[in-house]
């Protein structure tokens, strides 16, 4: 599970900001927090803020992540890595971008990151710490010199001279059949990012689960059934690359009761709502399946606040999320803000100071300027629409 990411130089953020997934001592909602390797984890993280203000940006910042990664071990020796630094300055372009994340895996708690610009990288590092012991170097790159642990990172030993400027030493070591560096990619894999404004290419992923996995599509048919989109259920058909799917529909006597159904093709006749829902039901319930990490931008747009909040509690829900899955979104719905759906630890702004830099910052971390903490018996909608918080727009 995600405990923590840390990211710096990246688009809209010049400075160095963490998101955590590491829940405080705060009380309520407790019977949502996961403990995972001794660690007591947040299934949920929302963010807020206004339009440009760098919300979605954190959500691609761990996307970058994983993409660097993953696509490194493709890239040739001279090829240039996507680097996206802060440009609002006269320094920052000329600056490495940072991203170190921590993660529980296999009974340990991995700390893996690296600096890089579009040339090179420039720094990489792997730590891991076992329950009861201390966090052990498994290894330590500084441009081409290496510290490689013998005894924790032996996959690693000569392969250093192997690694071009380029290319990432952990998706080599896994290329060559490392099972430590495998693992790290494996995990990275399973980050799931999609966008809540544009969900359709994530529609033939769940109609083909529903067609060709029964076990999918029993979860994927109960979790809309949930939501009481006003179908029955759902049919698809695969004609050579395309898919194709129709809802069907009871009819009813003039006494309420079922005589008959009719399906209907549901790019012409469902709402946008119903239509996004089928779209993002196979990722939602691949990731509790799975226990990935599901981030989505925009989580809310096209769908009715109940339906958000129905998804938050799957996550949310121990006897339904048995796997440690994790759900980061961005959103406007300040229908959430609330600790009947959302720990105070669970919500993040974000905010542009006056350099247009962005800030991050969580409700349980904020202070006012009588330096108090915000209680849990505050109306935090109402005081987040009035600018208690900040991380709304200004309008002259």
């Amino acid at each position: 599970m995600l405990v923590n990411f840390s990211f710096k130089n990246f688009r809209s953020f010049r400075n160095e900001m963490t998101l955590s997934m590491e829940a405080t001592s705060i009380q309520e909602l407790s019977d949502s927090v996961v403990a995972s390797n001794g660690v007591e984890l947040l299934p949920v993280a929302v963010l807020y803020g206004a339009n440009s203000s760098g919300k979605s940006n954190v959500l691609k910042a761990l996307k970058a992540m994983r993409d660097v990664l993953l696509t490194s071990v493709k890239l040739n020796p001279k090829e240039r890595l996507d680097a996206e630094p802060f440009s609002l300055d006269l320094t920052s372009m000329d600056e490495p971008t940072s991203f170190e994340i921590q993660f529980t895996l296999n009974g340990s708690k991995f700390r893996y990151g690296f600096d890089y610009t579009s040339e090179s990288i420039m720094a990489e590092w792997l730590y891991e710490k076992r329950q009861g012991e201390r966090e052990f170097e498994l290894f330590l790159r500084s441009g081409n010199e290496f510290k490689i642990s013998k005894t924790r990172f032996a996959e690693g030993i000569g392969k250093q001279e192997a690694t071009p400027p380029n290319r990432l030493f952990v998706s080599l070591v896994a290329q060559l059949n490392g099972k430590v560096a495998q693992s790290i990619l494996d995990w990275f894999s399973n980050i799931e990012y999609m966008s809540g404004m544009d969900g359709k290419g994530y529609a033939g992923k769940t109609l083909r689960t529903i067609f060709y996995h029964k076990a999918g599509k029993d979860d994927i048919v109960n979790l809309l059934h949930q939501t009481n989109l006003g179908f029955d259920s759902i049919q698809v058909s695969m004609k050579e690359d395309s898919v194709d799917s129709k809802t069907v529909h009871n009819i009813f006597d003039n006494e309420g009761n079922v005589v008959g159904q009719k399906e209907f093709p549901t790019d012409k006749m469902e709402s946008e709502g119903t239509k996004k829902m089928i779209e993002i039901a196979g990722p939602i319930v691949d990731a509790i399946r799975l226990g990935q990490t599901l981030i989505v931008d925009e989580l809310d747009a096209k769908l009715h606040p109940f339906l958000t909040r129905k998804i938050i509690s799957m996550f949310m829900d121990k006897g339904f999320n048995k796997k440690g899955a994790q759900l980061i979104f961005a959103t406007h719905d300040t229908n959430l803000l609330n600790i009947q759906y959302l720990r105070r630890d669970q919500i993040w702004f974000t905010e542009k100071d006056k350099t247009d830099s962005t800030e991050l910052y969580s409700l349980v971390e904020f202070r006012d300027e009588a330096g108090n903490k915000v209680r849990n018996d505050r109306n935090i909608e109402k005081d987040y629409i009035n600018g208690r918080y900040g991380a709304i727009p200004f309008m002259s």
